[in-house]
């Protein structure tokens, strides 16, 4: 009973409260909240080395960040060498071996981390001075070894070749070279050539010019007292020598006279990536900070102007968003989203829209009060973790920012008002001077684009200047024509109509000392069996008998679905380039350059999507086949698979080498083994009930 008479009083004091509010005015802001931050400890060695202490101890844990604020270095034709710097830190030291020093590592349950620009240890209590001690003698004695070069050298190409086949992580390169320059170090990335330049000696240089303790801070939070941390790092850091620290002339870097799109085409786009910008100059110190924080807030923050737009209102994409970065050097303002080919017009037109609009018109009161109070809300947060008030101290010296630039930032931001958010829109946002980045399939998006009031220029996927694509077909070249000097170029029909079956055994190692095996058999006219395992477990199992098809995961077997049966009737037998020939579901695509190739390109319509696939104009050869499949939402799932090292055998050509990425990683197969009409049966392509 007493439950049920609290719950009515609740009840009725909640409709009392709801009744005096007027939903139809905006909530008004109070005063800004008082923050009581603290003051973290400081200290300064002989060297330079800054040093913060923050007390805490809610848990018996510590830890350290150190950061090597250098001034933007330009690494040229060894860039690349940073990189490998990083790389090759923390993998042991001139006293200690790197297995040595990763096992004690692990034993301790610890993190340590070391980069060319610092990096942070983090343990027990118990375990802190110990590898604030192993911190210091991977910085300071680093092993550099021929070995461990070449090892971190070779990753870096492999790196360096699967972001050419990624569409995000080529605009992503593209848009910093075409905003700040090539000669900038904002703009520079690593290629195959700047990286072979790269030698053990360079590694070794870069270290010694760049790792000084004189413009380098060393952030130290947890359960410590300050003067055993004072104590610990003179011992362990003070004998870091500091140097002179070069100083790389900075190029001026200016906006374009008039909005122009910059357009590089990539044959395997299957979404356009689109970055509309302008170069803005910008600090923490300067009095527009807080306004442009809440404009660029409004304009592209979650649930902002263009998320709305793009996403809730038109659907042309997942998430569109902007950034206004702040450095003390030169930064861009940067409106990016991905969007389908046919509505890359579209997004770019509704993209400029809302900069124009946030340019010319005020934004409405509620919104400016909703956005002030999600900043008010998200700094309070932030002030609970004791690594903030370490990182407020390093900006405060870092930015030349007032003492009490934290203890009044609630306050600034609170104190932007409508005609700040117009002015600072204008001041960074320029909608007349936007630099407009789109990397997409040219063949699908060009034309479109062609219709709006810019014009386009063009580049390759390093951003340097070239023509507009051809994409016209020359004269003669049809699908016959393609898969005929397909089936030429790996041994001709004589040759290939006598093999009736073909079995593999393939191999990838996705880490060091795991391997995946992959055994495959196809053979006349339809049948086919794929197994992938890994440590000698089947991990999946693929069988079509030729008639019905069954995918077996984790011991579950279900059956295949009706709409693949068809397909996997015609691309199952040994060379489905040969059903190619007489399928009307196969025609000529498109010509298309990639690489400094030209490549045919064939469609192919099927029964669960659709697939395109691309011949070397030149050798006749498959280069590679990318499949569309439509998923539960409604959207396209796109999979690109490269096929190179053809190899012979028997007197036919085979690609030895299957790469398929898969996010960041590259799933890369090779051929260990490959047999030509080997003994099969109907019991191999048996389905299992």
């Amino acid at each position: 009973m007493k439950k049920i008479i609290l719950s009515l009083i609740l009840s009725c004091s909640v409709l009392l409260l709801t009744a005096q509010i007027d939903r139809s005015k905006p909530p008004v802001s109070g005063p800004a909240p008082e923050i009581n931050l603290g003051k973290p400890k400081t200290f300064s060695l002989d060297n330079g080395l800054k040093v913060i202490v923050v007390e805490n101890s809610k848990l018996p844990r510590a830890f350290a960040n150190l950061e090597i604020d250098n001034y933007p270095d330009y690494e040229g034709d060894i860039m690349g060498v940073s990189s490998l710097v990083s790389s090759m830190m923390g993998n042991g030291t001139e006293n200690q071996s790197k297995e040595s020093y990763n096992e004690e590592v692990d034993y301790m349950g610890a993190t340590l981390f070391l980069s060319a620009s610092g990096g942070y240890v983090s343990s027990l209590k118990r375990y802190f001075p110990r590898v604030l001690e192993m911190m210091s003698d991977g910085l300071l004695n680093p092993l550099f070894t021929d070995e461990d070069f070449n090892k971190e050298k070779n990753i870096l190409l492999d790196g360096i070749k699967s972001i050419q086949k990624s569409v995000p992580d080529i605009a992503n390169q593209v848009s910093g070279k075409l905003f700040y320059g090539s000669n900038h170090p904002f703009g520079e990335f690593a290629n195959e050539e700047t990286v072979n330049n790269i030698s053990l000696k360079d590694v070794k240089k870069y270290y010694q010019t760049y790792a000084k303790p004189n413009n380098a801070y060393l952030t130290i939070v947890g359960d410590v007292k300050f003067d055993e941390i004072k104590s610990l790092v003179e011992l362990y850091f003070g004998k870091w020598k500091k140097g002179k620290l070069p100083k790389y002339q900075l190029p001026i870097v200016n906006n374009l006279s008039n909005s122009e799109i910059n357009f590089v085409n990539m044959s395997n786009a299957v979404q356009s990536e689109i970055a509309v910008g302008n170069v803005i100059n910008i600090s923490m110190s300067d009095p527009d900070y807080f306004a442009l924080r809440l404009a660029n807030q409004i304009l592209g923050g979650q649930g902002g102007r263009l998320y709305e737009n793009l996403r809730e209102d038109k659907g042309f994409t997942y998430g569109a968003y902007s950034s206004a970065s702040t450095s003390r050097y030169v930064s861009t303002f940067t409106a990016s989203t991905s969007v389908r080919n046919e509505v890359t017009d579209s997004a770019v037109t509704e993209i400029i829209n809302e900069i124009t609009s946030i340019n010319l018109e005020d934004v409405s009161e509620s919104k400016l009060e909703s956005v002030k109070q999600k900043f008010v809300g998200n700094f309070i947060m932030s002030t609970e973790q004791p690594s903030t008030i370490a990182n407020f101290a390093t900006n405060i010296d870092k930015f030349n920012l007032p003492d009490n630039f934290y203890e009044t930032y609630l306050e600034n931001f609170q104190n932007v008002s409508i005609a700040d958010i117009k002015r600072v829109s204008k001041k960074y946002f320029k909608k007349d001077n936007l630099r407009i980045i789109v990397v997409g399939k040219g063949q699908d998006v060009l034309a479109r684009l062609e219709n709006l009031p810019f014009e386009i220029k063009y580049f390759d996927k390093n951003g340097n200047s070239t023509t507009k694509p051809d994409f016209s077909t020359p004269t003669g070249i049809t699908k016959e024509t393609v898969l005929n000097k397909y089936l030429d170029a790996i041994g001709g029909m004589d040759k290939i109509k006598d093999i009736n079956a073909v079995s593999m055994l393939a191999e990838s190692e996705i880490q060091p000392g795991m391997k995946i095996q992959m055994v495959g058999i196809k053979a006349k006219p339809n049948k086919f069996v794929m197994m992938l395992m890994m440590m000698g477990n089947t991990m999946l199992k693929m069988v079509f008998d030729g008639e019905k098809g069954s995918l077996s995961q984790q011991g579950i077997n279900n059956a295949m679905p009706e709409n693949m049966v068809e397909d996997f009737i015609k691309s199952t037998q040994p060379f489905e380039e040969v059903g190619m020939l007489t399928d009307d579901n196969v025609k000529f695509s498109s010509v298309e350059e990639e690489d400094g190739k030209t490549l045919y390109v064939l469609e192919y319509i099927m029964g669960g999507g659709k697939a395109f696939t691309y011949f070397d104009s030149n050798s006749g050869l498959k280069i590679k086949q990318t499949s569309f499949a439509k998923t539960p939402d409604g959207s396209e799932l796109a999979q690109t698979t490269y096929f190179n090292d053809y190899r012979e055998v028997n007197g036919v050509l085979f690609p030895y080498v299957v790469s398929m990425p898969l996010g960041p990683q590259n799933l890369e197969m090779k051929i260990v083994n490959l047999t030509i009409n080997p003994q099969v049966s109907d019991a191999d392509f048996t389905i299992e009930k």
